[in-house]
């Protein structure tokens, strides 16, 4: 049986000194286990050491030997199919045995697994991807956002009874990838960490582990964890409100202290200047009546000083709120002003959008919503023909556009700073640590270099840099912002975004975070679509497509 994780005293510093965490300890029981935290706390490094790929600065794990990793960013890499299913040294060696050239370690590499690719293709086509065995050697980058969780899932599904670790799994998945998700978990018989802000997902799990600065393990789902939180917080708030009202009632005091020495002060002086008695007596009693005064001031300044310490012992105590505060530009735009205009041959009526208008952009994973945001966007790099997919598409945007796609693409080798300047020279420094700050990302991040972020910390800095840039967008384009977002920032940016005066685009397969955005018109992708051999009927229905093969196009 799978042993649980012992966690002790971990620490972890990146190559330049950067404290990621330190001294984390706890045992994680071998369960279906959910992770949360703040954006930027640590969790897909500690999820990283957890499995094995990196190496901690500090302390040891036990008890998750040969751990399975999905990494969240794993729509964006230029892995193979094979890699990400983690059997490229498995077929290699089958080649070499087929071939008859087989050394004595390839046999070792095969063990049991001569049906591996067809293991894998099977696991595939229940996840709802029917690829062929060359498939295998595609890029996942020529695969949507979805498709390319989906193999991760079907990696997943070949973990066998090992320890696997979820790096936000929902993300980018439609209605039934995640109902397929949610079916991976029921049926595993191994253990499970699902790092995730996904509430529908965390309500499948038996335990919660929460990363602060420590580890605290709540038993119970997602519900059980809130509310054993906000207990915990009426506890706390219970004790600044008492903490509170010690500290007035020692304010109170010494009031009435001061008040009382001043009487006596004033008594002193009094008798001394009317001679009631001997000079040497007088002062005698003065000298003895100041240290006395000093002593009781000392004291209750000590008491104050405890009671003010408490108040802000308890208040340190309270959960920070470290969501998205941001004052956007100002974008408002006229609403009779137009500011997108599609045609194309498949469209029965040109698509217009006027005035400060909220679109909803809905279809299947690998539907094509992505590519039709690139076309939008005027961008022609994301490795899907658009005229193939959408034939004769014509678009004119006549306002500024901020773009926030899937990758949150920022240039690895610059700096946070560099990357919100790149677009606007004339932003301040100042004016740049401001707005990031406001939007909880982590003092100090500014001169850490993009390729080095988080996936949360990665959005915050594209949304700034799409927002700073100049001129302000009066149409912003998001592809499935709720990505990556922790629930606390995911509440702000639906706050934030609130504000907004232009018009919005956006693609998300999550319900509840279209209606808090007020997405009131929907566009369904099928009806921008040229007749294509992708049956999307059948592939909205029942959720499985017969993917292209690599060299045509991949619908994003």
């Amino acid at each position: 049986m799978t042993a649980a994780i012992s966690i002790s005293n971990l620490g972890y510093r990146l190559g330049d000194d950067t404290e990621i965490f330190t001294s984390l300890t706890a045992s994680i029981p071998a369960a279906i286990v959910g992770l949360v935290g703040e954006n930027g706390i640590g969790k897909s490094t500690l999820a990283r050491i957890i499995a094995g790929q990196i190496r901690p600065s500090a302390g040891h794990i036990t008890g998750a030997e040969g751990a399975v990793y999905i990494d969240q960013l794993l729509p964006h890499t230029e892995d193979s199919v094979a890699t990400a299913l983690g059997i490229s040294d498995i077929r290699s060696a089958l080649s070499t045995a087929l071939a008859g050239d087989a050394q004595p370690g390839d046999f070792d590499v095969i063990g049991d697994d001569w049906d591996i690719e067809e293991r894998a293709l099977s696991a595939l086509a229940d996840l709802g991807l029917t690829l062929d065995a060359d498939a295998l050697d595609r890029r996942l980058s020529t695969f949507s956002g979805g498709q390319a969780m989906r193999i991760g899932l079907a990696r997943a599904a070949l973990a066998g009874d090992r320890w696997l670790i979820l790096d936000e799994p929902s993300n980018n998945l439609d209605e039934a990838g995640r109902a397929r998700l949610a079916t991976l978990l029921r049926d595993r018989t191994g253990p499970t960490l699902v790092i995730s802000h996904d509430r529908g997902l965390l309500t499948s799990v038996t335990t919660i582990v929460e990363m602060t600065d420590q580890l605290r393990v709540y038993g119970g789902d997602f519900d059980n964890y809130e509310a054993m939180v906000a207990a915990e917080e009426e506890a706390k708030l219970a004790d600044l409100v008492d903490a509170k009202k010690s500290l007035a009632i020692e304010k109170r005091q010494r009031i009435e202290l001061e008040t009382k020495l001043a009487r006596a002060d004033r008594k002193a002086a009094k008798d001394k200047e009317n001679k009631r008695r001997p000079k040497i007596v007088m002062n005698g009693l003065t000298d003895f009546a100041q240290k006395s005064a000093a002593k009781r001031r000392g004291d209750k300044a000590a008491d104050e000083a405890e009671a003010r310490s408490t108040v802000n012992t308890a208040k340190d105590a309270l959960r920070r709120d470290s969501s998205i505060r941001l004052d956007l530009p100002e974008t408002v735009i006229h609403s009779g002003k137009r500011v997108l205009d599609i045609t194309g041959r498949a469209l029965a009526q040109p698509r217009t959008v006027v005035g400060p208008e909220r679109i909803r952009l809905t279809g299947a994973n690998g539907s094509g919503k992505s590519t039709m945001m690139a076309a939008i966007a005027g961008r022609h790099d994301t490795g899907a023909p658009i005229d193939e997919l959408f034939p004769n598409l014509a678009v004119t945007v006549p306002v500024s556009i901020g773009i926030l796609d899937q990758q949150y693409r920022l240039p690895p080798t610059l700096t946070v700073m560099e990357a919100v300047r790149e677009n606007n020279h004339s932003l301040g420094p100042h004016r740049v640590h401001e707005v990031l700050a406001a939007m909880g990302l982590r003092a100090g991040r500014t001169d850490q270099l993009c390729s080095t972020l988080s996936g949360g910390e990665r959005f915050r800095v594209a949304l700034a840099k799409s927002l700073l840039q100049d001129p302000a967008p009066q149409l912003l384009v998001l592809d499935e912002p709720g990505n990556n977002l922790d629930l606390s920032s995911l509440r702000a940016l639906v706050t934030a975004l609130d504000g907004f005066g232009g018009a919005m685009i956006v693609i998300t397969h999550d319900d509840r975070l279209a209606q808090e955005l007020r997405l009131d018109v929907e566009w369904d992708i099928r009806e921008f679509l040229a007749p294509v051999r992708v049956d999307v009927d059948r592939e909205v229905d029942e959720d499985r497509v017969e993917i292209p093969k690599e060299g045509t196009y991949a619908r994003s």
